[in-house]
């Protein structure tokens, strides 16, 4: 009986009509987000530019949207991952700010006023927003993209390194453990490439597929 409830089983999965588990596909280099989960979804958001003006998540509509999270200071990933996104502005300039854009957000606003990121991003030729705005207005928005981040002292050159602590120190750095994130057409959340696996030319292949959709 056992045997035969098994050749039944292997049968119904291949005819029409028949249920059995699928595996959810892999569609993308980087890592596939669940669309659909209420966990990744973005609200409208309003945030400011370097020239003051404000930026909106519905500004974009109807294209793909990168959205990478930064800190003008960051001594590290962040200049990388600028470059990287400087770079897929060039490879599909055909598609660059018509059917995808990029933004930046920053993880700092402590520190990165809108002169400051207009500063960042004049200095390293990157062409899109570089945003910032209110702790309360952003919170929300690391929130909706699994942002985590942690002010800490710079006590590199300190002898005593429990003097102080965060952003109450003068010279404090943000660890945030973020991603950039491509969003579709209807900006939900599709892909996420970590900082430290970023291959420009996949997540170019990324980006143009969402376009493609």
């Amino acid at each position: 009986m056992k045997h035969l409830m098994a050749i039944l089983l292997a049968i119904c999965i291949f005819l029409p009509g028949c249920t059995a588990p699928s595996e959810e596909l892999d569609l993308f280099h980087g890592e596939d987000l669940p669309a659909d989960d209420p966990e990744y979804e973005v609200t409208e958001f309003s945030l400011t530019k370097p020239d003051g003006n404000s930026s909106n998540l519905s500004d974009y509509d109807g294209q793909v949207l990168v959205v990478s999270f930064i800190y003008s200071r960051c001594p590290d990933v962040c200049p990388i991952v600028s470059s990287n996104l400087r770079w897929i502005t060039q490879e599909l300039s055909d598609d660059y700010g018509t059917n995808f854009s990029i933004i930046s957000v920053t993880v700092d606003p402590w520190w990165d006023t809108q002169n400051v990121l207009g500063e960042y991003a004049t200095l390293r030729n990157l062409s899109w927003p570089h945003l910032t705005g209110e702790v309360s207005v952003l919170e929300p928005i690391w929130e909706s993209f699994h942002v985590g981040l942690q002010t800490y002292a710079n006590t590199t050159y300190e002898e005593d390194s429990n003097e102080t602590s965060g952003r109450h120190h003068p010279d404090y750095l943000v660890d945030h453990s973020t991603a950039t994130i491509i969003l579709d057409k209807e900006h939900k959340q599709r892909v996420r490439w970590n900082d430290l696996d970023w291959e420009p030319t996949l997540f170019a292949e990324d980006v143009q597929q969402l376009m493609d959709e």
